[in-house]
């Protein structure tokens, strides 16, 4: 005698309609909630490389311009709070 698994319909109990729309909701709202999570650590990863990006001028400036490192500072750490203004914005309008 030869025993094999034979598949058969899906066994699932069919849900009411109330219970499908809802649970089409929840997944819509939950890749909502992904995109918004993705786009800010996407957002916050260019800031970090603009920093940086900033930093390595700044370094290359104050080498130029000894005489100016001072000003050079200034300037980019006003430059990088903004950027890091601008970042907490956008956060707080993606909320």
């Amino acid at each position: 005698m030869s025993y094999e698994i034979v598949r058969r319909g899906q066994s699932s109990p069919v849900l009411p309609a109330a219970t499908r729309r809802e649970i089409s909701r929840i997944a819509a709202e939950t890749k909502i909630e992904q995109s918004r999570v993705q786009s800010k650590v996407m957002v916050g990863e260019f800031a970090i490389q603009e920093v940086g990006y900033i930093k390595a001028i700044q370094h290359q400036a104050e080498q130029a311009n000894p005489d100016a490192a001072e000003a050079i500072a200034l300037i980019v750490n006003i430059t990088v709070q903004g950027v890091a203004r601008r970042l907490a914005n956008f956060n707080n309008d993606w909320q």
